[in-house]
C-alpha cells in the first residue's frame, strides 16, 4: 500500500486545479454543497475570534465561509496552483492566511496553535494519514475541536452501481474491502490524471484517531434533505448509500 507518494498527488492536483476550481461555488463542489458543508458549519457553531486551521483548503471556499463569520483562518494546501486560485477569489478584508504546506509535517506551527481544525475530504488523499492525524492533535488547543470529513471507507473499495439491462440502478457492489490500497478518484469525467485517493478500512481510521489521543464526540453519515433532493434530484441515490463520513473530535 501507499506506493504513490505525496509528490505524485501534488502533481495531479496542480494539473487539475483550474478544472476543479471551476466546479466549485460558494459552498464547494456540488457534493460538498449538498452533503458536507452545511453539516460542517452546523458542527462549528459560533466562530467569531476563533483561530482555525483549514487543513487542505483547496480553492478556499470553506476558509472564506468561516472568515465571513469572524474566524481567523490559516488555510493550508499542498497544491500551489489551488492556493493561487484561493488567493484570487478571497476578499482582502477577510482574515485568511494561505500557506503552502504538507499536512504530514506542520513543523512551522507550534503546539496548541489552533482552537479548531477542519479538514474536508482531504485525509483519504494523504499517504501518511497517521502522521497527519498526530499533527492535528499536536497543533490543537486542549479541549479544541477537530472535524475530519472523508469519503466513506465502506464504499470506497472496489465496486459501484450494478444496473439492469435498462440502466436502472439495482444496488451498490462492494468488494475487496480489507485490501487497503491507492486508487484513482474520478472527480472529473473523461480526463487523465484524476487525483489519487487511498482506500482504508473504517477500523484503520478509528484506531489512528484514537491512538493520536482524540475523543470521538460524534460520527455523521450525511444525507440530503428533501429540499436538496427536490433541487438536485440525482442526490436521491445518497439515501441508498453514504458517500461521506464526518468525525467530530475533541482533544
Amino acid at each position: 500500500m501507499n506506493k504513490i507518494n505525496a509528490e505524485e498527488i501534488i502533481k495531479r492536483w496542480d494539473l487539475l486545479a483550474k478544472q476543479y476550481a471551476n466546479i466549485c461555488g460558494v459552498y464547494g463542489d456540488l457534493n460538498k454543497e449538498v452533503l458536507l458543508t452545511p453539516k460542517i458549519l452546523d458542527l462549528l457553531g459560533k466562530l467569531k475570534g476563533k483561530r482555525i486551521l483549514d487543513a487542505g483548503c483547496g480553492e478556499g471556499f470553506l476558509s472564506r465561509l468561516m472568515a465571513e463569520q469572524g474566524a481567523i483562518v490559516i488555510a493550508l494546501d499542498y497544491s500551489q496552483k489551488l492556493l493561487n486560485i484561493a488567493r484570487e477569489r478571497t476578499n482582502a478584508n477577510l482574515k485568511i492566511e494561505y500557506c503552502h504546506a504538507n499536512l504530514e509535517n506542520m513543523e512551522k506551527f507550534p503546539d496548541q496553535t489552533f482552537d479548531i481544525i477542519v479538514s474536508s475530504v482531504v485525509l483519504q488523499d494523504i499517504p501518511n494519514y497517521q502522521a497527519t492525524v498526530k499533527e492535528f492533535y499536536r497543533v490543537l488547543q486542549p479541549e479544541g475541536q477537530c472535524i475530519i470529513a472523508i469519503t466513506h471507507p465502506c464504499f470506497s473499495s472496489d465496486g459501484g452501481w450494478v444496473k439492469d439491462s435498462n440502466g436502472k440502478k439495482l444496488y451498490w457492489k462492494i468488494d475487496n474491502y480489507f485490501y487497503e490500497r491507492d486508487y484513482e478518484n474520478v472527480i472529473i469525467q473523461n480526463i487523465e490524471n484524476n487525483p489519487i485517493g487511498f482506500h482504508r478500512t473504517l477500523t484503520s481510521y478509528y484506531k489512528t484517531i484514537v491512538a493520536a489521543g482524540f475523543m470521538i464526540e460524534d460520527l455523521i453519515e450525511p444525507c440530503p434533505t428533501d429540499v436538496e433532493i427536490e433541487k438536485h434530484p440525482k442526490f436521491v441515490d445518497d439515501l441508498r448509500i453514504s458517500h461521506f463520513l464526518i468525525f467530530n473530535l475533541s482533544k
